[in-house]
Parts: C-alpha cells; structure tokens; sequence
C-alpha cells in the first residue's frame, strides 16, 4: 500500500542534507503542537462562557469541551520534551547562523550532550546479510565522530547493525539512514538488490533476539557445511565503507541536536473501514515495525490545527443556534 511508504514509513534520509532536514522538521512539529495546544487552551478558557452557551443550544454535551481540553493538554504533554529540544537546537546553533566559527560551536554542543546508556545494546537486523568485500567474515566499524569528538561506532555484522560506544542517545533514524545509504550503494553493481530492515530492537527486543538467533544459526551451519551463502548476502566495497564514513562525519552535527529530541519509537497500526463508522463490519488493517516519528507527531500537530482552526471561526464567526 502506497500509503505505508509515503507517510508511515521513514522517508527522506538518504542524504546529509534530507536528515538535517528531517531532524529541524521534527523540532519544528513538537514545538508546533505545544504552541496550537497552548493557544487552543487559551481560546476554550478565555471564551469558557461562549462555548458553554454554544454546546448547550447545539445539543452538544458541554463535557466536550473538557475532552477538548484533555486532548490539548495530554499533546502539550507528550511534546514538551520535544519542543524544549527545539529551543536547546536553536540555542546551541544560533551562533553559527551568525557566522560565528562552527567547530567550536560543536564543542559547546559535545560538552552538553548527556550521556545514555540506553541505546548501548540497541540494534536492527536486516533482511540479508552486509559482507565487506573480499574479507566476509570481518564486521564493518564506522566511526561517527569529527573534530569535536566522538558519538559512536556503527558496527555491521552480518544482518545486525549496532550502535557501539555511544556517547548519547540515537534515534532509530540513525539504523533507517544506513539501510537506506547501504541499499543505494548496493543498487549500483545490483538494481534487483534489496535492504530492508526487518526487526528494531528497541522497538521489540523478543522479535529481534529471535531472527537474530535464527540468523546466527545459518552462518554457524554454513561454516559447518563449507558450502555457500545460507542467507541473502550483499557487499560493500572499501569504497563504499569510506563513503559512509565521510557521511558520518558530515552527520555528527545534526546527531548532536537530535539527541535533544524525545526517543519516540512505536510500531504502527492503521485501519482502512469498508463501511465508516459505527457501521464498520470489515476493515482492512496493517501493522508497520516502526512508524516514523515525523509521521506520527505530524499527523498530531495537523489534528491540533485543524481542532483550533475551529474553535477560532467559531469565535469570529459565531454560528446561529436557537435561543431558548
């Protein structure tokens, strides 16, 4: 379904460019819906008397207005991490934006950065196998890191991608860029090639032992057996492996603004009705391994605009209801 690849599914990180892009345009959204939440709030609160009249003559339950409220106040919630990541993002880069010397504004933001240890087992598992070329057996180590120090080493074994010696939180986003940089390189030599990422630990950490499990399995059996490839199996070149170092180090500014931002990693189910509700018998649904945070809190901010985009052409334009 086009859909899943459009809005639900991470779109837009196959370049440095396209993940700073990404990255600002989540800032943008969690501080978008606390400001909606806060000016919808505002509206209902200053305007309590005209919407409590208003419910009463539409035949409206005035509790909803509380569950307006709610709404509002659980999104402002649930974005406030975020949007005071924003202002943090902002703060650190403001001198840069002035022109002021960039190394050592990502100095000040290396020496900010709070460490985590929550992504130190974090991982995803591909759909094949990653082999340098000429030398299958040796894990692929990409150090992230420039002038201003280190954040990690992406570590590729086989169909596992960790994310070694972090120095702060990175999202998932991170693991989706890889795949999507390593099946571009691939697509070169091999158009019929495919990189997927199939399970996200920190999503489901069960599900990912399990194919990690099943995947270990083959390569020991293939040892034993001497013989081929058990598992689909794509190669980097040497050239490839400096390629995406020289990414990763273009990407170290950007990790560090993102690691101001909240972790918030879910998987993802929609449901299309046959019939619309309340009548809706048979629906078709779908499940997504991971919904991309973009998607998912943008879907919340549209929500929010258009619930206060209301609630302001109420007030300026009243609609009649019958007086009692």
């Amino acid at each position: 379904m086009g859909i899943s690849t459009y809005f639900i599914r991470e779109q837009g990180t196959g370049s440095v460019a396209d993940y700073r892009k990404r990255v600002h345009r989540l800032a943008a959204i969690y501080m978008g819906i606390v400001v909606t939440g806060l000016i919808a709030n505002l509206l209902i609160i200053g305007h309590a008397k005209f919407f409590v009249t208003l419910a009463q003559r539409s035949n409206l339950e005035t509790a909803t207005l509380a569950v307006i409220l709610l709404i509002f106040t659980y999104l402002i919630s649930v974005s406030l991490v975020g949007a005071w990541g924003a202002l943090k993002i902002v703060y650190y880069n403001w001198p840069v934006w002035l022109g002021r010397d960039s190394t050592q504004v990502e100095l000040r933001k290396q020496a900010a950065l709070k460490p985590s240890a929550e992504n130190a087992f974090d991982a995803v598992y591909l759909n094949c196998l990653v082999h340098r070329q000429h030398a299958p057996d040796e894990p692929i180590r990409i150090p992230i890191e420039d002038a201003a120090g280190q954040l990690g080493i992406m570590v590729i074994d086989g169909a596992e991608i960790t994310d070694e010696q972090a120095t702060c939180r990175h999202s998932n986003s991170l693991f989706a860029y890889f795949h999507r940089r390593i099946e571009q390189l691939v697509k070169k030599r091999d158009p019929k090639a495919r990189v997927e990422i199939v399970q996200w630990a920190s999503i489901d950490d069960e599900a990912a032992l399990q194919y990690k499990s099943l995947v270990t399995f083959s390569r020991n059996l293939q040892r034993q057996l001497g013989a081929g490839p058990l598992w689909p199996v794509v190669d980097l070149t040497e050239e490839d492996i400096a390629l995406l170092t020289q990414e990763c180090r273009a990407l170290c500014p950007i990790l560090r603004d993102e690691a101001h931002l909240p972790d918030m990693e879910f998987e993802v189910e929609y449901r299309l009705p046959i019939i619309p509700e309340p009548l809706a018998f048979i629906s078709l649904s779908r499940q997504e391994r991971r919904a991309d945070p973009v998607a998912s809190m943008g879907c919340a901010l549209i929500v929010a605009i258009i619930i206060m985009s209301f609630l302001i052409l109420f007030i300026w334009l009243p609609p009649w209801v019958p007086s009692k």
